[in-house]
């Protein structure tokens, strides 16, 4: 009965090997029969007819945000949020009720990328990280589909670099993985997630490796202060490299207008090095606006 008992876990074992691995082949045999072409056609008509992707214009998105942080404690607030964005030029604002981190403004103004300053010289952690990687907001990746600047909407025009790279599990759904190549090259690595039922955008993953302190002011993160921030938005750690992670979620799909956007915006911003330090903002999105009027100068935050 033992050598029966012990036969019939090792053939379970074995046959669970077998079937996890025909899924994988599965998978990647799925990724394999579609092409760059007909994904992206697809991912195009998720958000909406060509008519109406062509005539939305500038994007204007508001709603409340949430942010989370974790290092040496734990501190959380919440705010406002406002998307812009005009043809290549977009913006992701939050404001929040606190003297140590009041903002988080990150603008592309079609020629530079700025950031808002909590001191002179001193950015957050997700400012510092985008000034350093400006290619996330010149290529248009920032905010996916509620940019007008998402460069998948200027394609075939726009000569895009991508590969399919297989087909991975995004919040327990099937995704399809791609590589995105940075214009003119880039140490910053790309990665984009399509659910492959809806063809829908459901995830953005940047990876860069920096210096660990890439604001000024380098303090340590802390609890405390008005509305519950004290400090928390600074990098600290200035003696070695670490890698930054950047991860953008998308989900709550609903039709604005004649498009299909998301309604929930995660943004995580995660420091690996000595130490880990973890943002989270989640923006819950209600009010769309399109064809709005802005000025080149309305992306640029340095001076405000």
């Amino acid at each position: 009965m033992k050598f029966l008992f012990c036969l019939l876990l090792i053939s379970a074992s074995v046959f669970g090997f077998l079937l996890s691995g025909t899924s994988s082949a599965a998978m990647h045999a799925a990724a394999d029969k579609i092409s760059v072409d007909e994904l992206i056609s697809k991912h195009l008509d998720s958000i909406g007819p060509a008519r109406a992707r062509s005539t939305a214009g500038s994007r204007l998105v508001a709603g409340t945000t949430h942010v989370t942080f974790r290092a040496r404690g734990v501190a959380q607030a919440d705010g406002g949020a406002v998307l812009a964005s005009d043809g290549p030029r977009s913006m992701v604002t939050m404001k929040f009720d606190s003297s140590q981190y009041p903002y988080e403004k990150i603008g592309f103004d079609g020629n530079k990328v700025t950031a808002f300053q909590l001191h002179p010289g001193d950015y957050s952690r997700l400012g510092g990280f985008v000034r350093s990687a400006p290619e996330i907001f010149k290529e248009g990746l920032i905010g996916s589909t509620l940019s007008s600047a998402w460069p998948f909407l200027g394609y075939p025009d726009r000569k895009l670099k991508v590969e399919i790279a297989g087909i991975r599990k995004v919040n327990n759904r099937p995704a399809y993985e791609v590589k995105y190549g940075i214009r003119g090259g880039s140490d910053l690595t790309v990665t984009l997630f399509f659910d492959v039922e809806t063809f829908q955008h459901v995830r953005s993953v940047y990876k860069k490796e920096l210096p660990a302190q890439m604001g000024q002011g380098g303090a340590g993160a802390g609890t405390g202060g008005a509305g519950g921030v004290d400090r928390i938005g600074r990098v600290s750690e200035a003696n070695s490299n670490a890698m930054y992670e950047l991860t953008e979620d998308f989900s709550d799909f609903k039709t604005e207008g004649e498009l299909t956007l998301p309604h929930t915006y995660k943004i995580k911003f995660e420091q690996v090095g000595s130490s880990t330090q973890v943002s989270e903002w989640v923006l819950t999105l209600v009010k769309f606006a399109f064809r709005s009027r802005f000025e080149a100068s309305d992306f640029d935050v340095s001076s405000e």
